[in-house]
């Protein structure tokens, strides 16, 4: 029975990579494989070479900045919630942060984009009826970023539920003792809490990276035409998928491929230095 789910991965997993791998060395501008043609390194040098690149790369890892403010958040809410609180309010309070996780992405990003319209949107018409200038929230570069920003962090839900698991996992004797001997709340937290959560913290932040660079749909909800302003909304990914399927003919499946394995290089680096950044932060407060 071990052998199916191997078989399984190879199909799924395993033969697609290698695929996707042998097509970023050729030029490919159909579905059919047999009109590949070789070229070598030409698509990473041809890619690196594209100046929507730049503009992608610098967009994702603005986006990824989504991930340490979530983290930070996610983890104070679970925490207030593990507090003695009235079990009605705690309640409630769970279900509000819960539903957008249940709606989907795709719906906030609709609901907030409503909400943040440029010119009938409900915070625009506010400010206009306080006679206040609009704000392009998703129709100027300075602003569009920030506003998906806003927009992420509702998706918190399933990770608050998470790390208030965990929370109330904790020994309480440890904080106990900690308190006995004189530790604040702040060093509880920081020396007895968080280590001992710290495999679930890693665990998140390393998801949350995988996800934010692979993030497509809410930049292109909100953006409307798909770029955003001065291309504000183009992510590697999206920039992967428009050499794919909206370029086939000028870029190909060779040039999606070669990013696609840049996009994987690039996240396997950062996952592996956020989890040696959080081993080593926790390791110095031992």
């Amino acid at each position: 029975m071990a052998v199916i789910p191997f078989i399984g991965f190879l199909a799924f997993t395993g033969f697609p990579m290698v695929l996707s791998l042998l097509i970023s060395f050729h030029d490919l501008h159909s579905y059919d494989l047999s009109q590949m043609r070789f070229i070598g390194l030409d698509n990473y040098k041809n890619m690196f070479a594209t100046p929507l690149f730049q503009t992608a790369l610098v967009n994702t890892l603005y986006f990824c900045l989504s991930v340490p403010i979530n983290l930070v958040s996610q983890l104070f809410l679970a925490n207030l919630l593990t507090k003695p609180l009235n079990p009605h309010f705690a309640k409630a309070a769970r279900l509000i942060l819960y539903i957008p996780t249940v709606i989907g992405g795709v719906a906030i990003s609709l609901i907030w984009n409503w909400i943040l319209e440029a010119n009938y949107g409900v915070i625009n018409t506010i400010l206009a009826a306080l006679g206040m200038s609009k704000v392009g929230f998703t129709t100027t570069r300075e602003w569009f970023m920030p506003s998906v920003l806003l927009i992420k962090w509702w998706s918190v839900g399933l990770n608050i539920l998470v790390f208030q698991a965990a929370l109330s996992n904790v020994n309480a004797s440890l904080k106990e003792a900690a308190r006995i001997d004189g530790a604040r709340d702040r060093q509880v937290f920081f020396k007895v809490i968080l280590p001992q959560i710290a495999p679930m913290l890693i665990y998140t932040c390393t998801m949350n990276i995988i996800e934010a660079f692979g993030e497509i749909s809410t930049m292109q909800i909100i953006s409307g035409n798909g770029l955003g302003p001065s291309n504000s909304a183009v992510t590697l990914s999206y920039m992967m998928y428009r050499m794919a399927y909206v370029n086939i003919y000028t870029e190909g499946f060779g040039l999606a491929s070669a990013l696609g394995w840049v996009i994987g290089i690039i996240t396997i680096v950062f996952v592996r230095a956020s989890t040696w950044a959080s081993k080593k932060w926790l390791s110095a407060d031992d």
